[in-house]
């Protein structure tokens, strides 16, 4: 609403009241006069508030309008505790000068929620030129200036100096800026122009050995320790050449901490105002600790990570990129949407095999090869198609993907000599791996077949050996079978894996290998230890032996019975065996009537063995009794 007192003084008209505007109140007091073509006003008093900040009128001031030019004579603002002052014309061409003093930085908090700025802000302003087009040069100085990113950061209060220039056809020029704080200083110079020519540089370094930032959320927080930045551009604003350098002692997150890092941009063309062009970069690292002992020693030593490629608006063209270590060298090339996130990337990977993981050293070479195509789409599902690895005698190709939350993969490979896990076997095996359903609980098939295999001069013909189930770690499930022929006697092994009303159990244990016979059903407690007995008839356990991959001669008859006591697993062992042998060392008529307490934690071994005779090489021990 509107309510003004208006009162006539000879030439003059006096006013006295308020008006409410886009909701912003505002009070005025002082009186106008038009005569000869000039409108005067004289401002005795007045105040407005602006999203709750009130900006007063400090002192009697008056400005004029004539010949569609404004003219204004010391306007002086009190602004939250700071002030205002404005002179000059306005019109057709504008030449105003401002003077801040003592502006607080938190009149900018009720404009950008969550800065939560804090500081003063004084200096002077000078525009000039046409409204369309304006001509802005400055001076500033902002003092103990803190948000909550400085906050977070702890980096204190800050004190900026800053004075230059800024036109549409000019850009922003910087005849100096300096920042000054307990931790870290700068200094800016130069023109940053996206229309024309931009010659600027950027400099901030820690006042000490290094400058700690935290970034991140308290569930993920990312440490920093910043010791020097630099940015330079120069050139056209569409084909300017930019450097960014960084070094940093450390950062660290909750899976890693990398030490010694430098950091390097570059671009010969870089488009300022589309934000867009050729880039290339480098990121090196003395070392990296990860929380992760698989992946952890492929990252040993210095790391070097290399990119070149382009920036568009909405994408990363990537065409070349590597990442280097003592024992692994990779490269990438593709493209990232940053609209969507969807990425389509061509991998490829050579490793020292000594840093991959123990379980699978044996069967690989000195180095492996991993090669794959990445994709994954703007809804998070992912494919990788062409999957192969190979590493001397051992080769696997495949595909998978996870996509609406469902699973699928589909790998086939070889082994072509598998002496590499026994020095007494001859021959090469072949398996298939496969997966489809639920990412939580998908089927699972595998395969594992050879045509002949020799161990210890004894020949296993028709092998295969097939496991399926559901991949589901509540409810597991599985049928595992072992068929073949070793030398021309019938070999099967059958066992399942069954789940019912949340309990685990070994059904159906069954081996046989000529007069070779394993049996038994377990129950699997909640960590899957065994509880249950099996019973052995072995009188020749050399084909047994073969199997695995291993040389032994013997028989061995009797029971194995898996047991608790509280939570501690218990086994009890009976046996007997006429002789048995491996290697140097064998055994006859050996008679075990033993248990063994807690036998994962701490073992304790009771009972009894005898045996009439032990030979390891040339030493015998004769009537054992303990």
């Amino acid at each position: 609403g509107i309510d003004v007192d208006l009162k006539r003084d000879g030439d003059w008209t006096g006013f006295s009241g308020g008006a409410t505007v886009k909701d912003i109140p505002a009070r005025a007091e002082g009186r106008v006069k038009i005569a000869d073509g000039t409108t005067s006003v004289e401002i005795a008093s007045g105040e407005a508030t602006i999203r709750g900040i009130k900006a007063a009128v400090a002192q009697p001031s008056s400005l004029s309008i004539a010949n569609g030019a404004a003219s204004i004579e010391k306007l002086r603002l009190d602004v939250g505790g700071g002030s205002v002052t404005v002179s000059g014309t306005a019109g057709p061409t504008l030449d105003i000068a401002a003077e801040f003093s003592a502006l607080p930085a938190a009149l900018a908090n009720d404009f950008s929620p969550g800065l939560d700025a804090a500081g003063t802000l004084g200096g002077t302003a000078q525009v000039t030129g046409p409204p369309a087009a304006p001509d802005i040069r400055f001076s500033a100085q902002l003092s103990g200036a803190e948000t909550s990113q400085t906050r977070q950061a702890e980096l204190g209060p800050l004190k900026l100096d800053a004075a230059g220039s800024f036109s549409s056809a000019g850009g922003v020029a910087i005849d100096h800026a300096t920042l000054a704080g307990e931790k870290i200083s700068g200094k800016a110079a130069g023109t940053i122009n996206p229309n024309g020519a931009s010659d600027f540089a950027l400099d901030l370094a820690s006042t000490g050995p290094s400058l700690p930032l935290a970034l991140g959320s308290t569930e993920s927080p990312i440490n920093l320790e910043l010791q020097a930045l630099s940015v330079e551009v120069a050139g056209q604003g569409m084909q300017s050449t930019l450097n960014i350098s960084a070094t940093l002692p450390s950062a660290a997150t909750n899976l890693a901490k990398a030490e010694g890092i430098a950091l390097a941009l570059h671009s010969d063309a870089f488009d300022l105002k589309g934000r867009t062009g050729p880039i290339s970069g480098t990121v090196t690292a003395d070392k990296i600790g990860l929380d992760n002992p698989t992946i952890a020693p492929l990252l040993a030593g210095k790391i070097t990570a290399k990119v070149a490629g382009d920036l568009a608006t909405d994408t990363i063209v990537i065409d070349s990129g590597s990442v280097t270590s003592e024992v692994l060298d990779s490269g990438f090339n593709g493209r990232v949407s940053l609209a969507d996130g969807a990425i389509d990337l061509n991998l490829r990977a050579v490793a020292a095999s000594a840093a991959l993981p123990a379980a699978v050293r044996g069967v690989l070479a000195e180095r492996t090869q991993l090669s794959a195509a990445l994709k994954r789409d703007a809804n998070g599902n992912v494919i990788a198609n062409a999957i192969r690895l190979v590493s001397g005698a051992f080769s696997a190709d495949g595909q998978a993907s996870l996509a609406d939350n469902k699973v699928s993969a589909d790998v086939k490979g070889a082994l072509a000599d598998i002496s590499l896990l026994s020095g007494d076997a001859k021959g090469a095996i072949t398996f298939a791996l496969n997966a489809q359903g639920a990412g939580t609980a998908p089927d699972l098939s595998l395969t594992v077949d050879s045509d002949r295999l020799s161990v210890a001069a004894r020949e296993i013909t028709g092998l295969k050996l097939t496991a399926t189930g559901k991949g589901d770690i509540a409810s597991p499930a599985a049928d595992i079978s072992l068929t073949g022929s070793f030398n021309d006697e019938p070999l099967d092994f059958k066992a399942s894996l069954v789940t019912r009303q949340g309990k685990r159990s070994i059904n159906g244990l069954s081996l046989s290998l000529g007069d070779n016979k394993v049996s038994g059903d377990l129950a699997l407690d909640d960590r899957f230890l065994p509880l249950g007995t099996v019973a052995l008839d072995l009188p020749d356990i050399s084909p047994l032996a073969a199997l695995a991959l291993e040389k032994a001669n013997g028989d061995v008859r009797g029971t194995i019975a898996f047991s608790k006591t509280g939570n501690a697993p218990d086994v009890a062992i009976k046996a007997t065996t006429d002789s048995v042998s491996r290697g140097d060392l064998s055994a006859k008529t050996v008679t075990i009537d033993a248990s063994i307490a807690n036998y994962l934690a701490a073992p304790v071994i009771s009972g009894k063995i005898r045996a009439d005779s032990v030979t390891s090489g040339g030493t015998v021990i004769r009537g054992i009794d303990v």
